[in-house]
C-alpha cells in the first residue's frame, strides 16, 4: 500500500518522531481512493490510538476523517510518510469483528469500504461519549418448555441454542405458524440465549414499529437497561449513545432496523432477522446490501448462530435449506390443522354464479364473509396501495394516463383534480396521447377510497385505516373493519374474524422477478393475523401456485417451486447478477473489461430513472463466479475513477428488481 500524497504542504514526521506506522481508510466516496494509506503516529498519540480509532489526517492538502484499520503494517512503503494530526474520540469504534465484516460486505457487493462503514458506525457525538456504561451482568428467565413446540425441529433449535457454542453454528430458516405471534417466537429465542451466563443477541426487523413490538414482548422478562435499540429515526445523540452501550459491553440484546446487523455486540451468539424479503432491509444507497445476506456473512465470519424468519419463505433462504447450509423450521401439520384459516379463492363456480366476481375488486364472496364475521369482532381488509386513486387510465382506450414529464396521474381525494405523482403538476386539461380522449378511469384504488366505499356499505361499523403515514399497532376485540396496506396491518386481540385480501391480481401482475414471492409474503402475513379457522378470502384464482400455498399453509413448497423455475431459467439466486446503470456505451465498456465468463443483457433504458439517457445492463454469471465478478467490477470502477475521463457506471449486485 502507499502513503498519503506528500507533494502538498502538510505536517510530516520529525526526525526521531517515527514511533509507529498505521494504515487508515479515509472517508471518501471516490472509488480509486478505496484502499489503505500509511501514516505515522506521533509519540503523543501512541497511547490513545488503536485499530478502529477515528483520526484526522492530511490528505492532498486537506484535513479529512479516517479510521485506523491496521497497526504496524508490512506495506513495504519506503517514502516519506505523513503523521496523523489527531485522534477523534476516547476509544476505538470499530472492533476487529466489525472491521472484517465491513470489508467483506464491501467485497461482496462491489462497494467501497467508506460506504459500508457509514452504515456500521454512526456519526460521533461528543456528549454521548460521557455516558457511563456498567457491564451487562444479567440473565433472563428461561422461555419454558412450550417454546417453539408448534414447529417441526423447533424444540431441537431451542435445545441447540441453550447449550454453549461448539462445532458448527445453528442456521435455521423459519416460516411463521398461522394464528401465532412472530414476536413471541423471537422473544423465546432471545430468552434461550440470554438465560445463559454469556452471549448477546441481535434482532433485525424491518421498521421501528416492529422494534416496538419485540420490545413490548420482552418487557416482562427484561430489565430496562438490558437491551439497546438502533433505528434510523433516532436522533444523533441517542443513536450514538446506544451504539456506545453496545460497544462497551453494556447490553445483551440489540433490537433494531437494518443497520443494527453491524452492531459491535460482545460475545455475539445469535442473529435473528425477521421478514428477510422486506424492502426496508435493503440499504437504498450504494452498495445496496441486504441485512439478511449481511447476517449470513457475519455468521460465516464469526461462527454465531443465525435464524432468518418470515411470514412465508424467500427463494434465497430456500436455497440455503436445499444446499444444506441451513435447516428448515416450519409449522407442524398438527399446528396447521388446528390453527390455519379457511382460505377461499375465486373459483370457476364463483365466476359462473357471479360473472363479475373475477373482475370485481371486492366480489360478493368477500362481502358475505365480512358481513357474517363483523358481529363477532374485527375484520381485516388488505389493499395494495395507500392513497385515494393512485393510478388513472384513459376511459376510452385504457392507456395509462401520464403527465408531460412521463409520470403517472393520480387523484388525492374524491373531488380533487388529476395530478402527477412525480412532479406534482395539476393536469385538469389532460388528454390521452393515444386517442385524444379526455375521460379518466381508475386503474387502481387506494386505501382511502376503500375506506370510503366500505363505510357506505357498513354504515354502523367503525372503519379504520392503517398505512405508512398513519399506522395502527393494535385494534381491540370489537366489531370494526380495518383497511390496511401490506406491512401496516395491526394486531387484533384474539385474531381477526375474517381477512379479505384485495388487489391480489395486481400484486401478482407487477413486472418484477419477485412479484410472486412478494405477494405470497404479504398474503401470509395478513392471513397469520386471522383467528384459528377464520375465513380468508383472496381475490385471485384458486389455481395459482401462491394461492394454493396459502390454502395449504405451505410456504416452503412455493419457495421450492419458484427456485426450480429460476434455476431452469438461469435467474437469481441460481445465478449471480449485477446491474450496471449509466450511459449505454459506458456499460458496454465496463462489460468488455470483464474476464469472468458472463452474459450481458441490454443495456436498455432504465425504468427506475426519469432520464432517458440513463440505461441499465444486467451482467449474469454462474453463482460460483459471483465473488470473482464482484472483485472485477470493484477493480474496474477504481480504474475508471482514477483515469478521470470516464463517466461513472453504478454497480448494483443482486438487484431486487430485474
Amino acid at each position: 500500500m502507499t502513503g498519503a500524497p506528500d507533494d502538498v504542504p502538510g505536517r510530516a514526521e520529525e526526525p526521531g518522531e517515527r514511533t509507529r506506522v498505521v494504515q487508515v481508510r479515509i472517508d471518501s466516496q471516490v472509488p480509486h481512493l478505496d484502499r489503505p494509506f500509511d501514516y505515522t503516529v506521533p509519540a503523543s498519540l501512541v497511547e490513545s490510538l488503536d485499530v478502529g480509532s477515528r483520526v484526522r489526517v492530511r490528505f492532498s492538502g486537506r484535513l479529512v476523517n479516517a479510521i485506523v484499520v491496521a497497526l504496524d503494517p508490512d506495506s513495504g512503503h519506503e517514502g516519506r510518510l505523513r503523521a496523523i494530526e489527531r485522534v477523534m474520540g476516547p476509544e476505538p469504534v470499530l472492533t476487529d469483528d466489525t472491521l472484517r465484516l465491513v470489508q467483506a460486505v464491501a467485497d461482496r457487493w462491489a462497494g467501497t469500504f467508506s460506504d459500508v462503514l457509514r452504515s456500521a458506525v454512526p456519526p460521533r457525538h461528543a456528549r454521548a461519549e460521557k455516558t457511563i456504561v456498567p457491564p451487562a451482568e444479567w440473565s433472563s428467565p428461561s422461555p419454558g418448555d412450550q417454546a417453539w413446540t408448534d414447529y417441526t425441529a423447533g424444540e431441537a433449535l431451542v435445545r441447540r441454542l441453550s447449550t454453549p457454542p461448539a462445532g458448527t453454528p445453528v442456521r435455521a430458516v423459519w416460516s411463521a405458524a398461522p394464528a401465532g405471534d412472530w414476536s413471541r417466537d423471537v422473544a423465546a429465542l432471545v430468552q434461550t440465549v440470554t438465560s445463559q451466563v454469556d452471549g448477546t443477541v441481535i434482532v433485525v426487523v424491518p421498521d421501528a414499529a416492529d422494534v416496538d413490538r419485540v420490545r413490548a414482548r420482552l418487557s416482562d422478562a427484561f430489565e430496562a437497561k438490558a437491551a439497546a435499540v438502533l433505528t434510523a429515526d433516532m436522533g444523533p445523540e441517542r443513536r450514538y449513545r446506544e451504539f456506545l452501550r453496545i460497544l462497551r459491553g453494556g447490553v445483551r440484546v440489540v433490537i433494531g432496523t437494518r443497520a443494527s446487523v453491524f452492531a459491535p455486540a460482545h460475545d455475539l451468539r445469535l442473529i435473528i432477522v425477521w421478514d428477510d424479503s422486506d424492502e426496508a432491509l435493503i440499504d437504498p444507497q450504494a452498495p445496496y446490501w441486504n441485512a439478511r445476506d449481511v447476517a449470513a456473512v457475519r455468521s460465516h465470519l464469526s461462527g454465531c448462530h443465525l435464524v432468518v424468519g418470515a411470514p412465508a419463505r424467500s427463494v434465497v433462504t430456500q436455497q440455503w435449506v436445499e444446499s444444506g447450509w441451513a435447516r428448515s423450521v416450519e409449522a407442524s401439520r398438527d399446528t396447521v390443522r388446528d390453527r390455519a384459516p379457511r382460505v377461499r379463492a375465486i373459483t370457476d363456480q364463483d365466476e359462473a354464479r357471479d360473472p363479475a366476481a373475477a373482475a370485481a375488486r371486492m366480489p360478493h364472496t368477500a362481502w358475505e364473509a365480512a358481513r357474517s364475521a363483523i358481529a363477532d369482532g374485527p375484520v381485516l381488509v388488505q389493499v395494495a396501495r395507500r392513497g385515494y386513486v393512485p393510478g388513472l387510465a384513459c376511459q376510452d382506450c385504457r392507456a395509462p394516463a401520464r403527465c408531460s414529464c412521463g409520470g403517472p396521474l393520480m387523484l388525492r381525494g374524491r373531488a380533487s383534480t388529476p395530478a402527477c405523482s412525480w412532479c406534482g403538476a395539476i393536469r385538469g386539461d389532460w388528454r390521452c396521447s393515444a386517442c385524444h380522449g379526455a375521460r379518466l378511469r381508475a386503474m387502481a384504488v387506494g386505501a382511502e377510497r376503500t375506506v370510503e366505499e366500505i363505510g357506505r356499505a357498513f354504515p354502523h361499523v367503525p372503519v379504520l385505516a392503517s398505512h405508512g403515514g398513519h399506522r395502527l399497532l393494535t385494534v381491540p376485540d370489537t366489531p370494526a373493519i380495518v383497511v390496511a396496506t401490506p406491512g401496516a396491518e395491526p394486531v387484533a386481540e384474539g385474531g381477526y374474524r375474517a381477512v379479505l385480501l384485495l388487489d391480489a391480481r395486481s400484486m401478482l401482475g407487477r413486472p418484477s422477478l419477485d412479484a410472486e414471492e412478494d405477494a405470497a409474503r404479504r398474503w401470509f402475513a395478513a392471513a397469520a393475523l386471522a383467528a384459528p379457522s377464520a375465513p380468508v378470502v383472496i381475490t385471485a384464482e384458486n389455481s395459482l401456485a401462491p394461492v394454493q400455498a396459502l390454502v395449504r399453509w405451505d410456504a416452503p413448497w412455493l419457495a421450492a417451486r419458484e427456485l426450480r423455475e429460476r434455476e431452469s431459467a438461469g435467474l437469481p439466486p441460481a445465478m449471480r447478477m449485477a446491474a450496471l446503470v449509466g450511459a449505454g456505451e459506458d456499460i458496454r465498456a465496463v462489460a468488455q473489461r470483464l474476464r469472468t465468463p458472463h452474459r450481458l443483457l441490454g443495456p436498455l433504458p432504465d425504468p427506475s430513472q426519469h432520464d432517458p439517457d440513463r440505461q441499465r445492463g444486467l451482467v449474469v454469471v454462474h453463482r460460483r463466479e459471483g465473488r470473482a465478478l464482484s472483485r472485477e467490477l470493484a477493480a474496474i470502477t477504481m480504474t475508471r475513477s482514477a483515469e478521470g475521463r470516464s463517466r461513472p457506471v453504478h454497480v448494483h449486485m443482486d438487484p431486487r428488481s430485474v
